[in-house]
């Protein structure tokens, strides 16, 4: 049973005796505009498709992203949710050892792990921004064969981003070591070419980025995400890849939100719009300090004593509103907790929310923000420009 994510409305809800509809999930960052319109009529005029096994190459679709990236088909592999590649990576190549940046997404090392190899962590710390030392892989993992790094980017749950360049120059430097770099969200991220490896994987033979489908389009349920590669890593990894991962109706999805331009620049355009606006009220509360987002969730740190993340948790689960408690992330206190940027109306209820608690919690002068001191200027001046 896994257990330790965000978006467990239903566990949640069990837990508390409340009902689903009733709890603001902040602790799945997905899409705060929803699912394009446009999937009720696909999926109600699909449904016949069921009745069939659906196209086990997925062919439709492939198509479809070759044309949104610009890649060709045998460079790309459609599955169940990027999450399916995190295991069918390492299952597949079996590495000995691997590397992890933390703290992030707990998966990587359970995959690595479950395959038989042994993961070391190297830990960032708040006074980068959580900010991964690429550089240091290098010299960890020079000369050693069967390798696998993965890498974040940008990092769930810190936002951190690296630049291309860097995670270009270690994928060169470690040439005998597989280089996964996950980029779920980074159709969130204001100019994702500076910090995107897609166009370079299909060149390295040891470099696969995997893409999620279902945050930026809003229909995690459905479960769709593909992975660029080098064709000889794709026909390998195709070759071990379990039949039939992708659903019908999710695959049709998959298309349709594809070729809805309209619905991707409104949702880029209201993220970086209300992260900004809502990073700026975080700043605002005392007892708190939000980490500068960079794409649809800010991780923060709880600076006053006598408030934990899950005590904080507990107390909104109890007001309608759900956060994600990040104690469990290696490299983060019992001081850490996200929140998924919503619309403004439900962002707003979250910080008055937020804003009771920590005025009950909080007293005498609250310790200085680690975070925000330079960042929320940056902040400030670009929400101004915006507004």
């Amino acid at each position: 049973m896994h257990s330790g994510h965000g978006g467990n409305i239903q566990e949640v809800c069990s837990r508390y005796g409340l009902e689903p509809g009733r709890l603001i999930d902040f602790s799945a960052n997905i899409n705060p505009l929803g699912y394009p319109l446009g999937l009720s009529k696909v999926l109600k005029e699909g449904l016949p498709s069921i009745l069939q096994y659906p196209d086990i190459n997925c062919t439709e679709l492939r198509r479809a992203i070759t044309r949104k990236i610009r890649h060709k088909e045998e460079e790309i592999l459609v599955g169940n949710g990027s999450t399916e590649f995190i295991y069918l990576i390492p299952r597949v190549f079996r590495p000995e050892r691997g590397l992890v940046f933390e703290p992030t997404y707990s998966d990587y090392s359970r995959a690595m792990r479950l395959a038989g190899a042994s993961v070391e962590k190297l830990v960032s710390t708040e006074n980068t921004y959580f900010r991964p030392d690429l550089e240091s892989a290098t010299g960890k993992f020079m000369n050693e064969q069967s390798q696998m790094v993965f890498l974040c980017n940008p990092n769930n749950p810190t936002g951190s981003l690296v630049e291309k360049e860097e995670i270009l120059a270690l994928a060169k430097g470690l040439p005998q070591c597989w280089m996964v770099v996950d980029e779920a969200f980074m159709d969130f991220v204001d100019e994702p070419q500076k910090y995107t490896v897609l166009p370079e994987a299909v060149n390295l033979k040891n470099l696969i980025v995997l893409r999620s489908m279902t945050k930026f389009f809003g229909c995690p349920g459905l479960r769709l995400g593909y992975m660029v590669a080098h064709p000889g890593v794709i026909s390998q990894l195709e070759r071990h890849k379990e039949p039939w991962t992708v659903n019908a109706l999710a695959l049709i999805a998959g298309e349709a939100a594809l070729g809805d331009e309209d619905f991707i620049f409104r949702s880029r355009e209201y993220v970086t719009s209300e992260k900004l606006f809502f990073c700026s009220e975080l700043s605002q509360l005392e007892g708190i300090s939000p980490i500068p987002p960079t794409v649809n969730f800010i991780t923060s740190k709880i600076t006053q004593e006598g408030l934990t993340s899950a005590g904080l948790k507990e107390t909104l689960i109890r007001k309608g509103l759900l956060i994600r408690d990040c104690s469990n992330f290696i490299g983060l206190s019992n001081k850490y907790f996200r929140l998924a940027v919503r619309r403004r109306e439900e962002n707003l209820l979250l910080l008055q929310a937020l804003g009771g608690v920590l005025k009950e919690k909080v007293s005498g002068n609250p310790p200085k923000s680690p975070f925000i001191k330079g960042g929320l200027r940056e902040i400030k001046a670009n929400w101004s420009k915006k507004t």
